[in-house]
């Protein structure tokens, strides 16, 4: 699954084995790993040029994006371990 894919995809719509689960959240902690990166690099990288204030909103914007996404991931597995 690609990760526009992922974006959109319903966990709750979908049913869960055990492996797609252990792949979400290996997907989820590697993207939110490389989004923490992307960020840090954008901070230590600045020098105020409009390029890296770019690249410091896109890293943000990612993050957010992973964030979000690892909570929504949460939220379901969870409900199909107890469901």
């Amino acid at each position: 699954m690609e990760l526009a894919e992922l974006e959109t995809w319903d966990p709750a719509q979908v049913k869960l084995t055990p492996a797609m689960a252990a792949r979400l959240w290996l997907q989820t902690s590697l993207r939110l790993t490389r989004a923490q990166k992307e960020l840090h690099d954008a901070i230590f990288t600045h020098d105020g040029s409009e390029a890296s204030l770019d690249r410091y909103a896109s890293a943000r914007a990612e993050l957010d994006s992973a964030e979000a996404w690892a909570l929504r991931i949460a939220k379901a597995l969870p409900q199909r371990r107890n469901g």
